[in-house]
């Protein structure tokens, strides 16, 4: 009796230990990583994977995620991917109930469960903003808010023509938009190019004082300045440079103009036929472009500040005759 007992008890007991082996082999393996989230089968679900097959897609991580050299929990760890990391998927293949990415994150490729990935859009706003709108006519005139970029086409990524200080007038000729912002096409320091819309602020050129600026005070008063001599950046009769020179006499004659070489020629328009009075512009000087000013005075002749001092020369001059551009007139 005592023995049939016993037979019973351990019968039991061996009963008891297999059905609790039982449950834990149906647990979840965990992470190797605290930081990291995985789930699979148990081990022995998990040796047999099925062939990798072509998949497509972005995705973003659900949370800091293991990213392995193959499929499974048992293989070695690539990389961690934090979690938001955008990861695009190329290959899959399932290991027993789980499927499985093989992704490219973090400038490395391995493997990631799919239950870790969520489907995301590659934002394509970026793409958007690069693109631009056709250029449309706008005209007028306009000065630079700051000293500005000039570009030679619109957005800021295209090349840097001249760079037009603070005051300079621009005269637009076209405007497009590239993503939300708008650029003009325009005419300054001698030069053409794209700026931002945002950095100019309209201007009116008046010329309700071209008319009280005779053309013979004009020549008068430059001819006045003859003997002074050429100062780079000058404006007084202590020494002038050529756009400080053409600034002064008009002053002295009425009008107020613009101070330097590339303001003048933009607020001005040219002409064919001149008149005593009316600028000439010389181009490629001492640098590209337009470079230089001064005042006709008739008779084929100019007076400017050049050189060593203010004086009158020659269109005809071996030099200058060569570097004129045009006559353009307020």
């Amino acid at each position: 009796m005592k023995k049939l007992f016993f037979t019973l008890l351990t019968a039991g007991s061996l009963l008891f230990a297999n059905s609790t082996a039982d449950v834990q082999a149906s647990q979840p393996i965990q992470s190797q990583t605290a930081s990291s989230y995985e789930t699979t089968d148990s081990t022995v679900v998990q040796v047999a994977a099925s062939k990798a097959t072509k998949k497509s897609g972005t995705f973003k991580m659900k949370y800091n995620s293991n990213v392995r050299a193959d499929a499974g929990t048992r293989n070695k760890i690539v990389t961690m991917a934090k979690k938001g990391s955008v990861a695009k998927a190329s290959y899959q293949k399932k290991v027993g109930k789980s499927t499985w990415y093989k992704v490219s994150v973090n400038g490395k490729s391995g493997w990631v469960l799919s239950t870790l990935l969520t489907a995301t859009s590659a934002k394509k706003t970026s793409v958007k903003q690069l693109a631009s709108s056709k250029a449309t006519k706008k005209s007028g005139t306009f000065k630079t808010k700051y000293n500005s970029n000039v570009r030679s086409d619109a957005g800021t990524k295209n090349k840097v023509v001249t760079m037009a200080k603070k005051g300079s007038i621009a005269t637009a000729t076209h405007q497009k938009k590239v993503g939300g912002t708008t650029w003009y096409k325009v005419k300054v320091n001698g030069k053409t190019g794209w700026i931002s819309a945002s950095l100019l602020t309209a201007t009116t050129v008046k010329k309700a004082s071209v008319k009280k600026a005779s053309t013979s005070s004009v020549v008068s008063e430059a001819l006045s300045l003859q003997g002074i001599p050429y100062k780079f950046g000058g404006t007084t009769r202590a020494g002038f440079d050529c756009s400080g020179f053409v600034q002064y006499a008009y002053n002295q004659a009425g009008k107020n103009v613009s101070r330097t070489t590339g303001s003048q020629y933009a607020e001005t328009y040219k002409v064919s036929s001149p008149q005593p009075g009316d600028l000439v512009f010389f181009a490629n000087t001492y640098k590209a472009g337009i470079s230089h000013v001064g005042i006709y005075i008739g008779n084929n002749q100019f007076v400017h500040s050049g050189g060593s001092k203010a004086e009158v020369k020659s269109m005809n001059d071996p030099y200058w005759g060569k570097k004129f551009h045009s006559y353009k007139r307020y």
